[in-house]
């Protein structure tokens, strides 16, 4: 069985995403920042890019979002961002 974490994202004008995945690929300051199970709690800076998550049933989904913070936490991933294109 897949380890599954809980993505949430959110924007300012209340669009969001809550899906359970097994890998976040976001973007960062310094470049993309890869969260898995279990990844140490974290909190830091997004910037305008893609956003990448899988599904426990391998499907890869892709989003463009604008700056904000990520933070990751007890295998929840929160995203807070201006924007949120699938």
């Amino acid at each position: 069985m897949a380890k599954v974490l809980t993505l949430r994202v959110v924007t300012n004008d209340g669009q969001g995403v809550t899906e359970n995945v097994t890998s976040v690929r976001a973007p960062g300051e310094a470049g993309s920042l890869g969260v898995l199970y279990n990844h140490a709690p974290l909190v830091t800076t997004i910037v305008p890019g893609k956003l990448f998550w899988r599904t426990p049933g391998g499907e890869q989904h892709t989003a463009r979002i604008g700056n904000g913070l990520m933070e990751v936490a007890k295998n929840t991933i929160t995203v807070l961002t201006e924007y949120l294109t699938q």
